[in-house]
């Protein structure tokens, strides 16, 4: 069983916010930018190849999977989220994916 996250630790995907990056660094920084930028995914052929990929390479998903190893419902249901959730990023046979480019100069 995965060891939970320590008190505090909050989603990796809280950091493609740039309001939530900016009040993680408050007045420690003198300046601040960020830049929205999209990266082209064409490892995937369809929504089902990326849940399958996801299912046995990335640890947050491969923690809740097992945790519901044995509620086949359960299963049932999460991948069909995951599998529309890749669906909203396909564009032909590739997927967009956004990330945030942030740069901070630290005050001295």
């Amino acid at each position: 069983m995965p060891l939970p996250p320590p008190p505090g630790a909050q989603p990796p995907p809280l950091w493609g916010d740039e309001p939530h990056v900016r009040g993680l660094f408050g007045v420690r920084v003198r300046e601040l930018t960020a830049e929205a930028r999209t990266l082209t995914v064409d490892t995937f052929a369809r929504p089902e190849d990326f849940v399958h990929y996801f299912k046995k390479n990335y640890g947050p998903t491969i923690a809740v999977y097992r945790r519901i190893a044995d509620d086949h419902a359960a299963i049932a249901v999460l991948d069909g989220s995951l599998i529309e959730l890749a669906g909203q990023f396909y564009e032909g046979k590739a997927m967009k994916w956004e990330y945030l480019i942030v740069t901070a100069k630290v005050r001295r």
